[in-house]
């Protein structure tokens, strides 16, 4: 029996879609967008963000203030 070890991913961000089995999760974070392969479990929606595990990878994701404000757009520079 093969054993394998999964890595451990910690993001603070905001999920664009809603985490659901089955379905790959879409995560805003660091200005930027991840998309994850199939989610397999959700483990834990505590206050200080979520847990979850895809095929390969297990996930923290911090979604506090400090996340949220990740998620605000840039002010746009308006041209002449």
């Amino acid at each position: 029996m093969t054993v394998t070890h999964k890595h451990t991913v910690e993001l603070d961000g905001i999920l664009l879609r809603p985490l659901t089995i089955g379905s790959c999760a879409i995560i805003f974070h660091s200005g930027r967008i991840t998309r994850t392969t199939r989610v397999v479990s959700i483990r834990n929606c505590g206050g200080d963000g979520l847990r979850f595990e895809t095929l390969d990878t297990k996930y923290h994701l911090l979604t506090g203030p400090l996340a949220q404000s990740a998620a605000e757009p840039l002010p746009a520079v308006l041209a002449a």
